[in-house]
């Protein structure tokens, strides 16, 4: 091979050498970009939510209606701006099991571009803050496992939402004004969705309610249908059990 042939050679390694050590390192920076940007690393016990924080400056429920996430018979999941939080039936009462600082993770916003997606279900929950925002091209959703209080990183995820129990608005609207007529003799307005906390048909139905808009006041409340007060022998009222979720500034 002559010189030149050789150098043109050299120069052709050098070049694709150079090519793919750039790539490789611009690749390394925008994860390690990523990562900061997170501001929490992959797979760490996360932050809980401080309620005695929260009680101290009269925290309130907030201008947003919460997120009734899920609910059976021994487990709720709701979220709000104030946190995530898992509460489960302890015999005749409800006490928190985890919670999440949603702020810690940027995503507490509940309207706007930095509004927060958060898919939660019975024993997980996948949240993606800023999810709208012009600026954020590769939103980063974090993935939190309640039984062993880790979060992680997800890039992709499948949805652990049951959309059958996803009530729509007209279906819900009479179990609504039931429930709004008998929390009004306890001086208690509600603020979260309502949900079929035994399935559909199961006649019993799960939200939250609070006293004059207080944290420190939420209630976890469950309505029930009596069969047979109505004219057409459908429940004309109900009954309702409500069972405060934070005691103590410690929600025990």
């Amino acid at each position: 091979m002559s010189p030149i042939y050789m150098a043109i050679f050299c120069l052709g390694l050098f070049a694709l050498y150079g090519c793919s050590r750039s790539s490789g390192e611009q690749k390394e920076t925008q994860e390690k970009e990523r990562e900061e940007a997170a501001g929490v690393p992959d797979g760490i016990v996360p932050a809980g939510s401080d309620l005695k924080k929260l009680f101290d400056t009269g925290a309130t429920t907030g201008r947003s209606p919460l997120e009734f996430d899920y609910g059976d018979r021994n487990r709720i999941v709701f979220h709000g701006y104030f946190g995530l939080f898992v509460c489960e039936r302890q015999e005749s009462s409800w006490q928190v099991f985890r919670s999440l600082d949603l702020k810690a993770l940027g995503a507490d916003a509940t309207v706007g571009d930095d509004y927060a997606v958060i898919d939660a279900g019975r024993e997980r929950a996948y949240i993606t803050p800023a999810y709208f925002a012009p600026e954020n091209e590769n939103p980063v959703t974090y993935c939190f496992e309640y039984e062993n209080n880790l979060l992680t990183e997800r890039w992709k995820y499948q949805s652990v939402k049951n959309d059958l129990l996803s009530w729509s608005y007209s279906q819900a609207m009479p179990v609504q004004e039931k429930a709004d007529r008998l929390l009004e003799k306890e001086n208690l307005t509600r603020n979260s969705n309502i949900y079929p906390v035994r399935g559909i048909g199961g006649g019993e139905f799960g939200f939250l309610a609070a006293e004059n808009g207080a944290l420190e006041s939420l209630r976890y409340c469950v309505y029930r249908d009596v069969p047979g007060e109505g004219v057409s022998g459908e429940s004309e009222m109900g009954e309702l059990d409500i069972f405060p979720l934070f005691r103590n500034g410690k929600g025990e």
